[in-house]
């Protein structure tokens, strides 16, 4: 979890490069428990509701760089990432984002 996490900061604003499925589904597994947690916590306590937000912008492009490494990593380009403008584009990049290696 710790290298994972590591990684996925360390490489914040790297969009090059390649990110492995088994890695990518990890980070987003690992990302969306401390989310959880901090729900939670803000939950308890709404006093700190500011913390969600933070969180969302402190790993909001370290996630768009390595969604488009998963991207190039399944062979497509990571332009598609611009599906996320859209309603729908999010289904269509998960779809994507589970394509093997090519």
């Amino acid at each position: 979890m710790v290298n994972l996490l590591k990684t996925f900061f360390s490489k914040y604003f790297d969009f090059s490069g390649r990110t492995s499925r088994k890695d990518f589904w990890l980070t987003i597994l690992w990302l969306f428990l401390i989310g959880i947690v901090i729900g939670v916590i803000t939950a308890i306590l709404p006093i700190i509701a500011f913390v969600t937000w933070i969180w969302s912008l402190i790993i909001l492009i370290p996630s768009l760089a390595m969604g488009a490494r998963r991207l190039r990593d399944a062979g497509f380009s990571p332009w598609w990432l611009l599906l996320l403008l859209t309603g729908i584009g999010g289904i269509i990049l998960i779809i994507l984002w589970i394509f093997p290696k090519k």
